[in-house]
Parts: C-alpha cells; sequence; structure tokens
C-alpha cells in the first residue's frame, strides 16, 4: 500500500484491567510481526495446503498463554483452529475474529521466495501477506495479547482460522457451520476486506465491508478445425475465441445502484471536486438517461467501477498442448462478479445472446452464486458504532461508511448464518498496484502496525469497552 495514515506518539494507561506499565506497542507489534514470518513460511498453498502445520504454529502459540483450543480436521493435512476467551455477560452475543490458513497458489515470476518471508526496506514479502496471514497475524497477537494482560471482556472473544477459503469453503466455514456450529455461533464477526482509503490533501474513509459481489464462473468454448500447424485454416479455434472475447471485452452492462453502493456514493460525494460533485448528482438523483450518463464517467475508475457494474473477466485460457498441432478447441474461464440483486441466469443469457446464431461459440455455467444472496450489513448496528469511533479517534478527517468489496470469501456464508459482519483491512489504494495472489505480495511494517491499531482499537471497544491503551488520540489538525 503506498498510503499510509500516521499516528501520535504511543501513551500507555495506568488503569485496572490495562497493560502493566512495562507494557508497549512495540511489544505487540513485534509479536504480530514474527507471528505473520512465522506463518508465511509455512506453505500453505492451493491445491494441497499444509494447513495442519499452520495450525500447530498457533496453538503452540495459545500453548504459551495458557488457552484452550481446538482443532477441527475435515481431511488430511486440512485444519481449523479454534480458541475462545470468555466474557462475564453470557447475554451478549460473541465476538469472532475470523482468517484462513490457506493461500492461493504463488504466481510466477516472484524475485522474492513465496515460502519464506523476506523483510527488506519496510516490507514482509511473502505468499499470504495481505491474503490473509496477516489477519491471521494481527488477531493472534491480539488474543494472546489479551489472555496474557488479563483483560476483563464483556462478550466472548473467539479465533477461528479456517481451511480451504481459497476454493470455497467446503474444508472451511462451510465444514464447520454443518458439523461444528454449536462451538462456534458468533453473533458478529470481523473478517478480511475493506481499509483505509486515505487521502494525504483531504478526508479518509475507513472503508468497513458491509456486502460483496456474487462470484459466478463461466466457460466460453469456440470450435474450430483441428489440423497440423503448417496447415492452418480460416476456422481456427484459437482465434475465434479471441474474436469472442472481444466481444466480451465490448460488453458494458447498465450501471445499478445498490443500497451499500447508494449510502457509500452518498457519502464521499461532497468530497469530491465540482466536477465530481456535479457526476456524482447526476449518479444519485438524475433521470435514468443522466444516471447512465454519469454511470459511464464514474466506471472510468475501476474501484468505482466495481460499486455500480456487473464485471467480466477472462482468467484461464487453454487449448492445445502441441505447439505442432491446431487444436479443434479453445476456451476461457469467465469470472463475472455480479451486483446483489443481478439476476445470474439473465446475466447467462446476455453474455450468450452475443453470440447468437453462431453455432461455433458456446458458453456454459460452471459456478453459479447460491441465491437469494445475504442482505448487506446496513451500519445501524452496535459493531459498526465500534469501527466509526476507532476511524474517529484514529484516522484525522475521517468519515466510515459501509461499503461493498468487489471480491467474495467467508464474509457472505457469516452473513447466511446471520452473523453481522465486516470486513476491516490494512491502507488501501483503490487505484493503486494490488499485488494480493502476484507475484512479490508484501505488506508493509507501517500498514500491518496500523492494521493491528485499527483492529486493537475495535476489539477493545466492542468486547471489552475499553479504550485500546496502547496509542494516543490524534490531534484536530493532524493529516
Amino acid at each position: 500500500m503506498k498510503k499510509v495514515f500516521l499516528f501520535l506518539l504511543i501513551s500507555l494507561f495506568a488503569a485496572p484491567g490495562v497493560p502493566a506499565k512495562d507494557a508497549s506497542f512495540a511489544d505487540l507489534e513485534k509479536r504480530a510481526q514474527d507471528y505473520l514470518v512465522g506463518l508465511i513460511n509455512i506453505d500453505t498453498s492451493e491445491p494441497e495446503p499444509n494447513e495442519l502445520q499452520a495450525a500447530r504454529f498457533i496453538y503452540k502459540q495459545f500453548n504459551k498463554y495458557g488457552i484452550d483450543w481446538d482443532i477441527l480436521i475435515p481431511s488430511k493435512n486440512r485444519a481449523n483452529l479454534l480458541a475462545r476467551l470468555k466474557g462475564t455477560d453470557p447475554e451478549l452475543k460473541p465476538l469472532l475474529l475470523i482468517s484462513h490458513l490457506d493461500t492461493a497458489a504463488a504466481a510466477d515470476n516472484w524475485t522474492y521466495p513465496p515460502y519464506k518471508a523476506t523483510v527488506e526496506d519496510g516490507k514482509i514479502y511473502g505468499l499470504g501477506a495481505t491474503d490473509a496471514k496477516n489477519y491471521t497475524a494481527v488477531y493472534l497477537a491480539l488474543f494472546t495479547w489479551l489472555k496474557e494482560q488479563h483483560i476483563p471482556l464483556k462478550r466472548d472473544v473467539i479465533f477461528l482460522a479456517t481451511s480451504g477459503e481459497e476454493v470455497g469453503s467446503s474444508t472451511g466455514l462451510k465444514w464447520l457451520a454443518s458439523n461444528h456450529w454449536d462451538k462456534i455461533n458468533p453473533g458478529f464477526a470481523l473478517n478480511e476486506g475493506g481499509g483505509i482509503i486515505v487521502d494525504k490533501d483531504g478526508v479518509s474513509i475507513v472503508f468497513a465491508e458491509a456486502s460483496t459481489k456474487m462470484y459466478m464462473d463461466i466457460k466460453i468454448t469456440a470450435y474450430g478445425v483441428a489440423t497440423h500447424a503448417a496447415m492452418p485454416t480460416d476456422n481456427n479455434a484459437v482465434y475465434r475465441l479471441s474474436q469472442a472475447l472481444s466481444k466480451i471485452a465490448a460488453y458494458n452492462p447498465p450501471a445499478r445502484m445498490t443500497p451499500t453502493a447508494l449510502k457509500f456514493f452518498q457519502t464521499i460525494a461532497p468530497l469530491q471536486d465540482e466536477d465530481g460533485r456535479t457526476t456524482m448528482h447526476f449518479l444519485l438523483s438524475g433521470n435514468e438517461k443522466n444516471r447512465q450518463m454519469a454511470g459511464e464517467i464514474v466506471a472510468m475508475d475501476p474501484f468505482f467501477r466495481s460499486q455500480i457494474k456487473d464485471t467480466v473477466n477472462p482468467t484461464v485460457i487453454s487449448s492445445g498442448n502441441d505447439a505442432g498441432t491446431s487444436g479443434g478447441e479453445a476456451s476461457a474461464i469467465l469470472n463475472a462478479r455480479l451486483l446483489p440483486g443481478t439476476d445470474p441466469d439473465a446475466f447467462f443469457e446476455d453474455l450468450k445472446s452475443l453470440f447468437e446464431g453462431d453455432e461455433s461459440i458456446s458458453l456454459e455455467i460452471i459456478e453459479k452464486p447460491q441465491m437469494p444472496f445475504p442482505e448487506p450489513m446496513d451500519g445501524s448496528d452496535e459493531l459498526f458504532a465500534s469501527i466509526e469511533k476507532a476511524g474517529n479517534r484514529l484516522v484525522a478527517h475521517s468519515i466510515t461508511v459501509p461499503g461493498m468489496s468487489p471480491a467474495s470469501g467467508d464474509s457472505e456464508f457469516l452473513r447466511r448464518l446471520g452473523v453481522i459482519t465486516y470486513g476491516l483491512g490494512p491502507n488501501m489504494d483503490p487505484t493503486g498496484e494490488n499485488r494480493t495472489h502476484g507475484a512479490d505480495e508484501f505488506i508493509s511494517l507501517k500498514d500491518l502496525s496500523d492494521q493491528l491499531k485499527f483492529v486493537g482499537t475495535v476489539v477493545y471497544d466492542f468486547a471489552a469497552g475499553q479504550e485500546f491503551p496502547l496509542q494516543a488520540a490524534p490531534s484536530a489538525d493532524k493529516k
């Protein structure tokens, strides 16, 4: 992340139930860094993640602080790890801190070793540094700290590191929901997603992920004539696929405002320059023609586009495996991310209509969203109030807004189970470089520290009714 937000010097408070005098944020910060390095050094990449080894790393830390834990194993080398710190009021619903142990497979062209953490130039490089071993490290550091410092909790705080999130959670949260939910059963959850969108010259946005887009995979196949590569024909399947993908690239669904997007754009509209405010005025309140015109302008920003449009992107492309032969088929996976409220079947039919009458092209659904899709969080609950309070305390000149993540993950399943769930991540720059799932994935030490402070502030306020004691509030004129 290229932008960072600043904090004043750390100050410690001497009061009952807060860390001892010699405790410092540097200790907690170092703990989170060490945990992240240790987790990166364990290969948990799909398709065969050794999650069991990562779970052992975590429960060894729990053992040091006398924390009871439970390991839930769906199959060989797959693991979910659960622990709970008890609160004093059984009427208050527990808070779940959830992350996942597995990572995507390592991309090509890493210059650092993906399965061995490298700390260099103020950054930690390694697979999972931002998805999602940083979350596991932050939650683990906070969890052990709460126990070590004897922080009195009002409500239970639950730690859960899950299996298989990157491939659909069939060994993770879905399996746990069917087999062990009675051991978990939270009312609230903090998960990955969201973050701090920092504007160094104006107002920053605390983006609490309150909804996600719907995930859909479609396979497009082009058919041609298989032939020796030395005797090319006009009906080459690869050429036909490339022409079909050009049509997909030109496909431009209309802008549509979900309730979450409406609240998001209403919140940020006053922060824009004059031209931006005018555009968003038409987007929010113009007639249909003006809304669509404004939507096209707003959609020039990739992040804003994700908030108001269904998107489709080709990912895996395949054809023959012999350089001397032109195969009879070529195909691609189209990954669609649909706005809540979009009918997946209608979207599929719209794509098919682009190739009506062309028998050389076929489309089929590989994975479709489960309907009905869960309702988004609206920011009216007590967990969001703690998030907003943390934003006001830590991020100068900020506003806090529930938003929609373009990605998908376990938050969808938690919301289906009735759990009030928000995503809180590190600093984010939606228009900047994003190395998640890419080569040389990293998190800066500053961003990891800021993530730790923000999540810690929320957890202390929501679960303990205390201010997180390891930083001071910002001054009014600080940017």
